[in-house]
């Protein structure tokens, strides 16, 4: 087994990967070294050795951190490293090991909350040794009960303990939240700060450059002078935003209700009652303008507003009616309205959104080609829906209100045009047992005729078997529900390990034993290959977990009859130790075994990652830094610790907004390799020469900056500018330290009133490279389908070929299926494209008869491409991460870059490093690896971008002879055949025209935008990961609902964190018991939040549950009021999502039907329609576990129910049928049941009317 042993010298610590048999404990070995180098005799002192030793033979090269035992060095029994053997160290300047005591030294007269948090296991308290078996906070309180300090106890990078004052005005209101500060703890005293040295603190730790001598180290608000305590200015942490600042940095908040000058007009939704499509009908009605003060309006301006806001300039305006549902979202830009409409039937149903762009009379060719339409049934149910310029879908429930067939849905096969449905079934246990697409007409007649047989049906659920076929392929499951004839995608299989192609079960997995009673989890699945209809190939995984119930090992035999999987070492709390990943593309084939190694920091962040291909050298991936509080800033990359390719510095601003990457201004930093790459961004500040760039304060970049080691080091950049939707308009190029700055790579956009871009120009380099100048490359000006938001014809000005090429002439340039899918470009000479039941392009069909052709399986997993040029194919498989063309492997990935093949024997195979630098959008911006005779670093690729991802020419370096081409935003460009897309996975893009080519398949979630916008417009701040939207997983939000109820008594997952950024507003209230917490993470540059509220503790939240009744609970008033807070609070724009558990899911719920945002609830309490109005679709996924007593409760009292679309998980243990409605027992679930994936992949999208970002 891999274990680390830490070698104690004074203030250093040689920390050693070292291979043990049989360890059962950690031992201490004290080392003295006689000499800098570590080489010759160094004597050793053990602790409790076997038998009494004084020295022994250690040798290494010098200047190298790899260690050789040159005897057998014993710790005891069954404990030693091996004569001969080598082992690695790593040396830190800073003892990360801590004694800490049992028992803590606390002064015994404050109020407090002290939590431990045990990282390793033992049966008592005494088995303490130091700060790696427990992490430890305080929460001290006042004597009314009120949070008055935070102590983590050394959690900081340098373990010291991290602290956050906490104070109340004269009403005791929390008007300022402060960071926290790090102080080193000495002497193990745990007892509360003095509340003015706590402040007086806080204000030195952040008057340093470090912290850009921040004086308002907290973020304040301003409350209007009334009970309600409402806020009407907002202040961020930071010079730059301070209330006191008198540019007015804030955000600004106005409570106004509506007038006669606001016209805001009164629209209806007519509905009537189709006995014969078991739905109601619906028809738009314009009744004119609402009356003055019918209307609540609330009225916010961001942080560039300053000190006179307008609200025809830079505000967001939101008008609800008597419900609290909301009517209009009203912005302005260049003083011209942009409103949203939202439109509901007598039941409250949301029924009509009219964005923007539908400004004009409404008329059937406007709803159809511009608007969302929803239609539901009898029982609420969203039966029928339309998003704009796609044809009508059409859902079908069983008699539990699940959905069990969608469509209308292409042909998952090649070759195949027929269009039918999608359709789940499920176990006695709720539980997706399979998929598969029927082949039937899809119109509201036959969804009638389908939901009436489910009304009807006797049998509700498929039960597992020892044997039995479906569609001629093995699943083990009966087919007793109709439809009973289909084609079949998935299986997913629980409980046990009886199903087809199961992978053997294994005794042990890296030393874990591997359990074999595995009721209620999730044991493997099956997934279709799409190639034809007839041919049955398919993916079969096998999932094993440790005796904790927790996944260690994945098998997966793919379609090419090959196996691929990843074993994992995890430790007491379930960090990943180690893992080993063994590949083979076909069976019989060469086997790639990679093996990794993770170690940490005693706060549990990540501190050394390697990576190890074979008996090959190990090869360092990652070794981290932290500064005071935590944050990430170095990481050295590449060869060893000792020796790194390249040290990456990292700042970040006091908002925590990264700044810099390397520095722009000298990429040789003292001894350290010489930066190949270095990045800038301004947020608050401008430094280029662009006479429309400007200082920003909400967030949006002014600019970036980047050099490069293979030009000389030249200081590139650009200065952006933004309308008042915050949507790019003008990038600037910036060269500021040259003599001559020309615009050589500039681009500008306009848009219309949905985002749809109506012109684009853009420079580049003309000339030679000792005489270039900024020339014309595309000045294009966009055509759109009459009240559509497809575009049909782009026009060049220039008819430059180096950017857009436009090669039509006549006639529309671009059409469309049903379903809003690019089908023909003329541009491009493509004269079809076909698409399969997810929307994925299966084939592209050129004018000259050159094809492309992918294939996936059933969950939109890309498994091949095949490109036919002049009737030569060019294959190219994605196997596991493992990519192939034509049969020989080309590279996989690593975390820091991926690792090649420069071998064209497929047999063998030559591998060698290669490390990327990416910007903070993800986009590869420089790819280096060491030179053939590793004397050097060789830059193998250089990629710089126009905002919207089209490729500067002209200084890039292209070395590369293997074709890696995960560029922009990380994403794989598909250059065969001059297509120039780049494949996020759910869609292809087009960088030369900076949209997407198919409707968007979460377009719901961002209906004030055309479905083809791309990243919002404003493709330097936002990125979309796969086509689509970003939200916490359901794992992720139920640890966040667990972590609120008790502060650190859980660890966060998914690099979500508590953050500060809540803007002054009060989380909780001891009267009442409402508890809350915001949190946040970052990734890429990008910052998304969300806000956990928390369950049932006591009297106090009992009594909630039942006065929420009849609308009078405090809690739900309150929460719904935070949720409204932070809503214009937080950076617009800014990803918000709600979750909570039992009484905190309810409060999430009623958040999420508050605001319009997403929610994602466990165990949830139902919210009357006297609290909220819970008629409107709720934007909600409910995961309700099928041992919950409260679910059952609720459902057979009449009381409300959990709302939103409910996904039911079984236990994960037998503790989850004891105690079904815990949390505990919904994490323990969520980390088992990996069931589920394609039926939301598919699905998700049918059921979310209600959200609008």
């Amino acid at each position: 087994m891999h274990r680390e042993i830490y070698f104690l010298k004074i203030n250093t610590i040689i920390k050693t990967n070292i291979m043990i048999k049989n360890i059962s404990q950690y031992a201490v070995v004290l080392l003295f070294f006689t000499a800098t180098a570590i080489h010759a005799q160094t004597p050793l002192s053990i602790a409790k050795p076997e038998k009494p030793v004084t020295s022994y033979n250690v040798t290494a090269a010098t200047g190298s951190v790899t260690l050789i035992a040159g005897e057998t060095i014993t710790f005891g029994p069954g404990t030693f490293i091996q004569a001969g053997s080598t082992f690695t160290a790593r040396i830190s300047s800073l003892a990360q090991d801590i004694a800490i005591p049992v028992v803590p030294s606390i002064a015994k007269n404050d109020n407090y909350i002290y939590s431990r948090i045990f990282q390793t296991p033992m049966t008592t308290v005494n088995g303490i040794k130091n700060n790696r078996d427990v992490q430890e906070s305080i929460l001290y309180f006042d004597g009314l009960g009120r949070p008055v300090q935070k102590i983590a106890i050394r959690q900081g990078g340098d373990v010291s303990d991290i602290i956050t004052h906490i104070e109340y005005d004269e009403f005791g209101r929390q008007v300022k939240d402060y960071l926290p500060f790090s102080v080193a703890n000495t002497d193990n005293n745990y007892s509360k700060m003095d509340a003015q040295d706590a402040l007086d603190n806080t204000i030195s730790f952040y008057d340093k450059e470090y912290y850009d001598k921040t004086i308002n180290p907290f973020s304040e608000k301003k409350l209007e002078s009334s009970p309600l305590n409402r806020i009407i200015e907002q202040a961020a942490p930071g010079n730059d935003w301070a209330m006191s600042n008198p540019k007015k940095n804030t955000i600004k908040l106005e409570y106004q209700t509506n007038t006669f000058g606001d016209a805001v007009k009164l629209y209806k939704a007519i509905t009537s009652w189709q006995t014969s499509k078991g739905l109601y009908d619906i028809s738009f009605s314009d009744d004119g303008s609402y009356d003055e003060h019918e209307l609540y309006k609330n009225v916010s301006y961001d942080e560039n507003s300053g000190v006179n806001p307008s609200e025809s300039s830079g505000s967001v305006i939101e008008f609800k009616n008597k419900e609290g549902q909301i009517v209009l979202k009203r912005t302005y830009n260049a003083g011209l309205k942009h409103d949203t409409y939202y439109v509901y039937d007598i039941y409250g149903n949301l029924t009509y959104v009219l964005p923007p762009k539908a400004d004009i009379t409404i008329n059937d060719e406007v709803l159809n080609g511009l608007c969302y339409q929803y239609k539901y049934d009898n029982k609420k149910r969203l039966v029928k829906k339309k998003l704009p310029g796609k044809e009508w879908e059409f859902i079908v429930y069983d008699k539990l209100n699940r959905p069990v067939a969608t469509g209308p849905a292409f042909s998952p096969f090649q070759s195949d045009a027929a269009i039918g449905w999608l359709i789940t079934k499920y176990d006695v246990f709720g539980r997706p047992v399979y998929t598969g697409w029927y082949n039937q007409s899809v119109n509201s007649l036959t969804r009638n005729t389908m939901q009436t047989a489910q009304n009807t049906a006797k049998v509700l659920f498929e039960t597992k078997q020892t044997s039995g076929t479906i569609d001629g392929i093995a699943a083990y499951y009966t087919n007793d529900i109709e439809p009973k004839i289909f084609k079949l995608l998935t299986v997913n299989y629980y409980d046990d390990y009886t199903f087809p192609a199961v992978q053997a079960l294994p005794a042990t997995i890296i030393g874990q034993k591997v359990l074999t009673n595995t009721k209620s989890l999730a044991t493997g699945s099956w997934t279709r290959a799409l190639t034809t209809a007839s041919n049955t190939a398919g993916e079969t995984s096998t999932i094993f977990y440790d005796t904790k119930g927790r996944v260690i090992s994945n098998y997966v035999k793919n379609y090419l009859t090959g196996i691929s999987h990843t074993d994992s070492e995890i430790d007491f709390t379930g960090k990943t130790l180690s893992s080993v990943t063994e590949h083979q593309k076909v069976s019989g084939g060469t086997k790639i075994t990679v093996k990794e190694k993770f170690t940490y920091t005693a706060q549990n962040r990540l501190l050394t990652h390697t990576h190890q291909i074979g008996a090959e050298t190990e090869q360092l991936l990652a070794d981290n830094t932290y500064d005071a509080l935590g944050q990430l800033v170095g990481k050295n990359v590449g060869n060893s610790t000792g020796s790194p390719l390249q040290k990456i510095g990292y700042n970040y601003n006091i908002r925590g907004w990264l700044t810099q990457i390397n520095k722009t201004d000298n990429l040789q930093q003292g001894s350290d390799p010489k930066d190949l790459f270095a990045f800038k961004i301004n947020y608050t500040k401008t430094e280029g020469n662009s006479a429309v760039t400007k200082a920003l304060f909400n967030g949006n970049i002014a600019e970036t900056f980047w050099a490069t080691n293979s030009d000389g080091s030249v200081l590139r950049g650009y200065g952006y500018q933004y309308d008042q939707l915050n949507r790019l308009k003008n990038a600037t190029y910036q060269t500021p330290k040259l003599a001559v700055n020309k615009n050589y790579f500039g681009e500008n956009m306009d848009y219309d009133k949905n985002g749809n871009i109506t012109k684009l120009q853009r420079k580049f380099m003309a000339g030679t490279l000792t005489n270039p100048y900024a020339d014309d490359m595309d000045d294009l000006g966009y055509s759109y389908a009459k009240n559509s938001n497809q575009l049909i014809k782009v026009t060049d000005a220039t008819n430059n070929p180096q950017g857009f090429k436009s090669a039509n002439k006549t006639g529309d340039d671009y059409a469309y299926d049903d379903k809003g899918n690019l089908t023909k470009d003329q541009n491009k000479k493509i004269i079809e494209i076909v698409y399969n039941h997810l929307n994925l392009t299966k084939k592209i069909t050129f004018g000259d008869g050159n094809t492309i052709e992918y294939i996936y399986d059933a969950t939109g997993q890309k498994l091949e491409k095949n490109v036919t040029e002049n009737k030569v194919l060019t294959n190219t498989k994605y196997v596991s991460g493992f990519q192939y063309k034509n049969d020989v492997l080309q590279f996989f990935p690593t975390v820091e870059g991926y690792v090649r093949n420069t071998s064209t024997n497929p047999a063998t195979y030559v591998f060698g490093y290669v490390f990327n630098y990416s910007d903070h959008l993800g986009n590869v911006r420089l790819s280096y690896a060491q030179n053939a005779k590793k004397t050097g670093l060789e830059i193998l690729e250089e990629n710089n971008y126009y905002p919207f991802g089209f490729k500067h020419a002209g200084y890039n370096t292209d070395n590369l002879q293997l074709g890696y081409k995960y560029k922009y935003n990380g994403k794989e460009f598909q250059d065969e055949l001059d297509l120039n897309m780049y494949d996020f996975g759910a869609r292809l893009y087009d960088q030369a025209l900076g949209i997407w080519r198919t409707l968007d398949p979460l377009a719901e979630k961002s209906r004030r935008f055309s479905p083809y916008t791309y990243a919002l417009n404003n493709p330097v701040y936002f990125i979309d990961p796969d086509g689509m939207l970003a939200q916490p997983s359901p794992l992720e939000a139920a640890v966040m609902s667990k972590h609120v109820y008790g502060g650190n008594k859980v660890k966060l997952v998914g690099g979500w964190k508590v953050s500060n950024a809540s803007e002054g507003i009060s989380m909780s209230n001891f009267n009442t018991g409402f508890k809350s917490a915001l949190y946040e993470r970052t990734t890429k540059g990008k910052t998304e939040y969300t806000y956990a509220t928390a369950g049932t503790e006591d009297g106090k939240d009992w009594k909630t549950n039942g006065k929420q009744l009849f609308g009078l609970s405090e809690q739900y008033k309150q929460s719904m009021e935070v949720a409204g807070d932070l809503k214009m609070a937080l950076p617009k724009g800014a990803e918000l999502t709600f979750t909570g558990h039992s009484l905190g899911g309810g409060l999430a719920e009623a958040n999420a039907l508050t605001t319009g945002d997403k929610a994602v609830t466990f165990n949830a309490a139902g919210v009357s329609v006297f609290t909220v109005d819970t008629n409107q679709k709720s934007n909600t996924d409910a995961y309700l576990m099928t041992s919950d007593p409260l679910n059952a409760i609720q459902g057979s009292t009449g009381l409300p129910t959990a709302g939103g679309e409910k996904y039911f998980l079984s236990p994960g243990s037998i503790n989850g049928y004891k105690d079904g409605h815990s949390i505990d027992s919904v994490i323990e679930s969520l980390k088992t049941n990996t069931f589920g994936q394609f039926v939301k992949n598919t699905m998700d999208s049918f059921f979310k009317p209600n959200s609008d970002k």
